[in-house]
């Protein structure tokens, strides 16, 4: 072996007790045959005791448009996704246990670009492969030889411990063979599955079924991984957190920077801007769903249906709660509906079972499943949820895309809740807000048809059950006879004025609270947009002083009622999305003022820039207010182009909070306590002062995740 002057360096520098370290390796014999530019191997680790069993993680990278001068250092280890912390934040949260990163270089191969594409990711001709790695045993080589070298360099008696695969791009390809006869702990991999994923269906299965092991596949919709990606989705159907397919629209080469260091923090942890994919023939357009229902009720439909499916094998008899086959659903129930361990023997148990029922404990699940997020107040109790979907519609929180209405009020539509009274409790619409305990059983709507509805529901008759409910004409409940029990409507996504949006809305809509809000902000901005983190948190503490960060607040409202606000007239009142958007001062229709969205734009010309604003492919028009990602994407076009003076300012390197907050304020956002007047002002320091204390505000929050 070859090391190399900075190898030998860091060496001498790094190897004392507790630090962190980093190896790069000129010439790898095992590697020899890999055509290219060195160096072939990285090594990188982070803190741990003189003695630890250590989890390597070795990464297989993608093609490179440089080709064969591609350098893995300074082309591939920054885009690795090898972190163990977040690298636009080094100070935050992220893998603690011990951990050897390992990143060795692939074989250049001019190919055929049919064959690079198909195979090796790209359209270049610059392909990489692992020729070297592929075989029986290569990669237990490399991994027994990185291991010789990092307690060479770094003096750590290593145990071996987990074995963590990750590919990118066209490393997928290598990754394929290497599972047909290794078995690591995990897998995750990014943009990757251009080649038959069949090894990776085959190894997923086998982890499942021992209740080891996680996955994450993450794919972009249109790339050449999507099919295969949904390959993965259905054949391995609907599942807890540890097993996942999640479509994203990140940008190819940074996933693995965006993603990789929150897989290694928490395999199963939940990923901003991922969302779930489904499988059985999934495809984009399923998004938009039946008659243009909003993604969240799409997919809290869909994963009922999956789950009633789930239930009945091989599309054969219904499992009953005590079975065996039933016991690990129901602990995934549990576990990720509403944070609870339950055992076999429990669900196993008909006495266990007859004490606790697991009706709301699904919902939950579902929920969480769909992406409902902070939205949804998770519980084992029905009640607890009626209750707040209630407290929402009364307090008129259009923050909440859950809103609870008498059984009266609305026609039921895919992917809401139809809610009824149970063992004679005596609950109603106007009772259940009250403290006592009232037993109730909610179904959600999967199908709708005229004259009827189909409704599924966990803990029906032992099972995850399905009926199908009469409605009226006017597509209400019929409320006669056995159904005379329901008494309300849970809406899955409800705007000012009780009208569903005109377009569809990404699942998750808008988090409940500032903090969430706040947080998912800066990561967009950090993470999808690659701004530095100062420059980031400058721009959410101007966002936090205009808007409370609510992409639907309208100017003069109050926060917890963001789209009530005087009307020309100087009435109070709740506006719809369209009547903002189609505010007229001439004809004196709408809020009487123009202030709109995250950012409160106001001038003629910005507020119709937003409404016509494109985003993952569609104009949005008056549902934009109800998008955050999409408010945040329209502020992102506007730095880059018009402010693109104040965009430079924020992605300085060494761009402080407080000069990010600044240059937001007085050239962006220019509240009238700053226009025309010098910085020295003392009314303008206090604005300063008080921005520069939310950007403050909002750095803290990012970092503390």
């Amino acid at each position: 072996m070859t090391a190399s002057p900075m190898a030998v360096l860091e060496h001498r520098t790094r190897s004392d007790e507790g630090r962190g370290g980093r190896l790069v390796v000129a010439r790898l014999p095992q590697l020899a045959n890999h055509r290219g530019t060195g160096p072939d191997l990285v090594l990188r680790w982070g803190p741990m005791p003189r003695a630890a069993t250590v989890d390597v993680v070795v990464h297989l990278h993608g093609f490179s448009g440089r080709g064969e001068r591609m350098s893995l250092v300074d082309h591939k280890e920054p885009r690795s996704g090898l972190d163990l912390t977040d690298p636009a934040n080094p100070a935050s949260r992220g893998r603690r246990s011990p951990t050897l990163l390992v990143l060795p270089r692939g074989h250049f191969a001019e190919l055929a670009e049919r064959t690079i594409q198909h195979r090796h990711g790209g359209k270049s001709g610059h392909g990489y492969s692992f020729p070297a790695l592929t075989s029986p045993g290569a990669l237990s080589r490399l991994v027994d030889d990185a291991l010789r070298r990092f307690t060479a360099a770094s003096g750590v008696r290593a145990t071996r411990g987990k074995l963590i695969l990750t590919a990118h791009s066209g490393g997928g390809a290598a990754l394929m063979s290497i599972l047909r006869h290794t078995d690591p702990d995990e897998v995750h991999t990014f943009d990757a599955l251009y080649t038959d994923p069949a090894p990776l269906i085959a190894w997923a299965r086998k982890r499942r079924a021992t209740g080891s092991g996680a996955l994450r596949v993450l794919f972009r919709p249109d790339e050449p991984t999507a099919a295969n990606s949904l390959r993965v989705a259905t054949a391995l159907g609907p599942g807890g957190p540890a097993f996942r397919v999640e479509r994203t629209r990140v940008a190819h080469n940074d996933i693995p920077r965006t993603f990789g260091w929150r897989l290694l923090a928490d395999s199963s942890g939940d990923l901003p801007g991922a969302t779930r994919a489904g499988g059985r023939g999934t495809h984009e357009a399923e998004v938009a769903g039946p008659a243009g229902r909003p993604p969240l009720c799409v997919a809290i439909a869909r994963i009922a249906r999956e789950q009633f499916r789930r239930w009945r094998p091989g599309g054969g008899a219904a499992l009953t709660e005590t079975s065996a086959a039933a016991s690990p659903i129901l602990r995934d129930y549990y576990r990720t509906g509403v944070g609870t361990t339950v055992t076999d023997a429990q669900m196993r148990s008909s006495s266990y079972q007859a004490g606790h029922p697991w009706s709301a404990v699904f919902i939950s699940w579902v929920m969480r499943t769909a992406g409902a997020g902070p939205a949804f107040h998770y519980s084992a109790a029905h009640q607890a949820y009626v209750r707040a979907a209630r407290t929402n519609r009364l307090r008129r929180d259009t923050s909440n895309p859950f809103w609870a209405f008498r059984a009266t009020e609305v026609a039921p539509q895919i992917g809401d809740m139809v809610c009824a009274s149970r063992s004679d409790s005596g609950a109603t619409y106007d009772n259940i807000g009250d403290a006592a305990y009232r037993a109730t059983h909610c179904d959600i709507v999967t199908e709708v048809q005229p004259g009827r509805i189909r409704v599924i529901g966990g803990n029906v008759n032992q099972t995850v059950g399905e009926k199908w409910l009469t409605t009226r004409p006017d597509g209400k409940l019929n409320l006669t006879g056995a159904q005379s029990r329901f008494f309300a409507v849970i809406t899955c996504r409800h705007q000012a004025g009780g009208t569903q949006p005109s377009q569809p809305s990404p699942p998750g809509g808008i988090p409940a609270t500032r903090d969430a809000r706040i947080r998912r902000v800066m990561e967009l901005l950090v993470h999808t947009y690659r701004y530095p983190v100062n420059g980031a948190a400058g721009v959410v503490g101007n966002l936090i002083a205009e808007s409370g960060v609510q992409p639907n607040r309208i100017e003069g409202s109050h926060e917890d009622t963001p789209m009530r606000a005087p009307d020309f007239n100087g009435r109070t009142r709740d506006f719809t999305p369209d009547e903002v958007r189609d505010r007229n001062f001439g004809r004196r229709t709408g809020p009487r003022l123009p202030g709109i969205g995250l950012a409160q734009w106001t001038s003629k010309d910005r507020r119709v820039g937003l409404f016509r604003h494109s985003f993952r492919g569609r104009v949005l028009g008056s549902a934009i207010l109800s998008d955050l990602d999409a408010q945040v994407d329209y502020l992102v076009t506007e730095l880059r182009g018009t402010y693109r003076a104040v965009d430079a300012v924020l992605r300085a390197p060494g761009v402080t909070v407080d000069q990010a907050a600044d240059v937001v304020v007085l050239r962006f956002e220019r509240p009238a306590a700053v226009l025309n007047r010098p910085v020295t002002d003392p009314g303008v320091q206090q604005v300063l002062a008080r921005r520069r204390a939310s950007a403050a505000r909002a750095l803290a929050i990012h970092r503390s995740r």
